[in-house]
């Protein structure tokens, strides 16, 4: 039987029971050569399961990082499509690659990640009216469902009444590749139900992973253990291009289990005991020698390096999708100035853990935590120049990567598998603190030289930008490079993945869409100190939540609001002025309503109160994946001190449809607080060897003492009929929004994060908005 390029099958009757188990195919034209093996419909790889009970299962690649979507919204989805209630999904099946069907990062969960189950859901429904039609004898288009029940010309049956007692199987056709880094994508066209139909979608359920979470039932990547497992710390290089020149010997009076592992300039310690691996990596580490090596520039002069010793133009340039006119027409007014975002951590609270079992023959099962198990897969395998089939991907609940694994590897994967492969047996890896934040990846810097001209009536008649930076995505496994193993290449303008490529990616859309001169270009360049160590590695980037879009969204934003003040004109109702798209006016509309904003030109003469302090109010606006933004922030500035508060943050999201207000709240919350993070503390310091930021006194983070209070509004405009971007969007919001009332508070332009102390005091004292550099 066929329903639209889906196939469905009856394999056999049972005697009891009975499913109807989606899976997949792939048109010949749609696999990449010598990789289509992987994608095996036979096995239990399916994306949606409809069982005898009425209870139903989904699968999905996706892993949860605490988000929710995969528990929440996409049951509710699916529920939708289906005619069933939310309840009815049972069982959701995430992340391991042996048990799910797509693969693919968790990122663009509400993009292609729900696209790819709701047609999976749609092909399932139209299968089950099929069977309903043909068991009815009525005709396809006389079939309906409502409430789980399927009805037809005064006959009726549940889902699991018409599978029950058979073997069924549905398949739909898709392309790529398990271990694609962007996974599978569903093709076709089912009928998918109009938005209006909807019932499920727009309820607030609860995050059934919570419970258990706190009440310890949950197992989480550090409890995982397996028989016979060894525990290992690494003993990384001394710089980052430091070279292997003689290892340390283990004191067997004080460690009689430990044992040392040398693969190339790899270095392990193991032992049975986890606290005798701790102890013995110590002093493995006091003994062991290596090459010296300094290739970076200090942090407090990156800034400078930037613009004085990156030669821009070895790697193309990229041009704005919306660039348009002639930015050099003759203007009254001009703003002009260079923003600055340094190195960010993703700094999870938990250091990365991994558990590997290599076995005799050949097959890997590695237990980790992981935001594309899938791609984590295809590493591994190429590291050990094995079939992708012998690798799975076993993922658990960690602590959040903000970005840093959805190329697979958050930094003890690999080492965890070579080490099981040397010793032949299970060997669970665990990173330090320190070697977590001195050996994991960093969220590119980047500089922006900014020049906005206003026009006789105060108007923005032309913006240009030029943003230049280091690329954001180097997913080379770490141990592996030290090994001297095989990896994907590093970016590169020859590397063939467009993320993996360091030209710069534009990342920002432009939202003013009423300014007639538009010129924004960016320009790439190699990671910093990569090509100049003789490990290849350096200052590797990686994405962290809204990457790169952070970086660019940044220097246009505060750049406006300075626009704003030039002209005289309150910054919230000069974005107004300048945007056509209803959705951007709808949202500032509802934040200058909800944040209680006075309506005031930006730096206008604020003058202490009582308590010493100056208070000002900023905002910013961001358009993702179709989800609309806009950030109010209420600051509090102690001049003599420098210290800089957030008393309070209003958000406004319109995502569009909005599947979960409670989930989306949340997480609107958390990336706010995240955003607040990064613009008053958070900064990776290195000198000329290696990272400095080690621990949480080096690379400070938001205390609970100064979470400010987060208003969120939730607008949902389920009539546009698209799923925008939530969760990650909130974070890019409150730096330029802090920024902005740092100037109304101040009348000081903050043209660099983050806003710590003694920078603030520094930009009180000059007038260009970059201070001095802190160390």
């Amino acid at each position: 039987m066929t329903i639209g390029k889906a196939a469905l099958s009856r394999r056999g009757f049972l005697a009891a029971g009975g499913a109807l188990v989606v899976s997949f195919s792939v048109p010949a034209w749609a696999a990449p050569g010598g990789r289509a093996a992987a994608l095996d419909p036979a096995r239990s790889t399916s994306w949606i399961e409809i069982h005898a009970d009425n209870t139903v299962l989904i699968r999905t690649g996706k892993s949860d990082l605490g988000q929710s979507t995969i528990y929440t919204a996409y049951p509710q989805v699916v529920a939708d499509e289906l005619g069933i209630a939310f309840e009815a999904i049972t069982t959701v099946v995430s992340g391991d690659t042996d048990v799910t069907p797509d693969g693919g990062g968790t990122f663009a969960l509400m993009s292609m990640g729900l696209s790819n189950l709701r047609k999976a859901a749609a092909y399932t429904r139209e299968a089950v009216f099929e069977l309903a039609s043909q068991k009815f004898g009525v005709p396809r288009n006389q079939i309906s469902v409502a409430d789980g029940v399927i009805s037809g010309a005064g006959t009726s049956a549940t889902y699991g009444e018409l599978v029950a007692g058979q073997d069924l199987r549905l398949t739909i056709p898709v392309k790529g590749n398990q271990t694609d880094f962007g996974g599978v994508e569903v093709l076709g066209d089912p009928p998918l139900k109009p938005i209006g139909a909807y019932r499920v979608v727009g309820k607030p359920y609860k995050n059934p992973s919570i419970r258990p979470k706190i009440a310890g039932e949950t197992v989480w990547v550090g409890d995982v253990k397996l028989p016979g497992m060894l525990h290992a710390r690494a003993v990384h290089p001394a710089t980052l291009g430091s070279t292997l020149v003689a290892v340390g010997k283990v004191d067997r009076s004080q460690f009689p289990k430990a044992q040392v592992v040398v693969i190339g300039n790899f270095v392990a310690v193991v032992s049975e005991s986890e606290w005798e691996a701790v102890q013995a990596a110590v002093q493995i580490a006091d003994d062991t020698q290596w090459s010296e090596w300094k290739g970076l520039p200090p942090s407090g002069q990156l800034l400078d390096h930037l613009r004085q010793e990156v030669k821009w133009d070895e790697v193309s340039g990229t041009a704005g999708k919306e660039n348009k006119g002639d930015v050099a027409i003759a203007v009254a007014k001009t703003h002009s100035g260079t923003y600055f975002t340094p190195f960010l951590k993703h700094a999870p609270i938990g250091p990365t853990v991994s558990l590997a079992d290599v076995r005799p023959d050949g097959s890997v099962t590695l237990h980790t935590h992981s935001q594309n198990p899938g791609f984590l897969r295809y590493s591994i395998a190429r590291m050990l120049s094995r079939p992708e089939e012998a690798v799975v991907i076993r993922t658990y609940p960690g602590p959040s990567h903000f970005g840093r694994s959805n190329g697979g590897n958050a930094g003890s994967e690999d080492g965890a598998v070579l080490l099981s492969q040397e010793l032949g047996r299970p060997v669970r890896l665990q990173w330090m603190r320190d070697d977590d934040m001195k050996w994991s990846t960093q969220s590119s810097p980047m500089y922006t030289d900014v020049s906005i001209g206003l026009d006789d009536h105060g108007r923005m008649a032309s913006y240009r930008a030029d943003h230049k930076g280091p690329p954001m995505q180097d997913d080379r496994l770490i141990s592996a490079i030290l090994a001297g193993l095989p990896v994907i290449d590093p970016p590169s303008p020859t590397n063939p993945v467009p993320i993996s490529n360091n030209k710069m990616i534009m990342s920002d859309p432009w939202a003013y869409d009423t300014v007639p001169n538009v010129a924004v270009t960016g320009h790439g360049a190699f990671q910093i100190g990569q090509r100049e160590s003789p490990i290849n590695l350096g200052l590797r980037d990686h994405s962290m939540r809204t990457p790169i879009q952070f970086q660019q969204n940044f220097p246009r934003e505060v750049a406006v609001t300075e626009a704003a003040a030039l002209a005289g004109a309150d910054p919230l109702q000069f974005r107004l002025d300048h945007v056509g798209d209803d959705r951007f006016k709808g949202v500032l509309t509802r934040l200058r309503e909800e944040s209680g904003w006075v309506t005031r030109a930006a730096s206008s003469s604020q003058k202490a109160d009582g308590d010493g302090l100056l208070r000002g109010q900023g905002v910013s606006m961001i358009v993702r994946e179709q989800g609309y933004w806009a950030c109010a922030a209420h600051i509090a500035v102690r001049p003599d001190t420098g210290e800089v508060r957030v008393e309070r943050l209003t958000i406004i999201v319109e995502p569009g449809v909005v599947v979960n207000p409670l989930q989306l709240k949340r997480q609107v919350q958390a990336g706010g607080l995240m955003g607040t993070s990064i613009a008053l503390h958070e900064e990776v310091t290195f000198d000329e060897s290696g990272i400095t930021s080690e621990d949480w006194s080096g690379y400070p983070i938001l205390t609970m003492s100064e979470i400010p209070e987060v208003k969120v509004v939730i607008v949902s405009r389920p009539e546009l009929g698209v799923f925008g971007t939530g969760s990650e969007t909130a974070n890019a919001l409150a730096a330029p929004a802090i920024a902005g009332a740092f100037l109304d508070a101040t009348g000081k332009p903050a043209r660099r994060i983050p806003l710590r102390p003694d920078y603030v005091k520094a930009i009180l004292a000059s007038d260009d908005g970059l201070g001095t550099r802190v160390q």
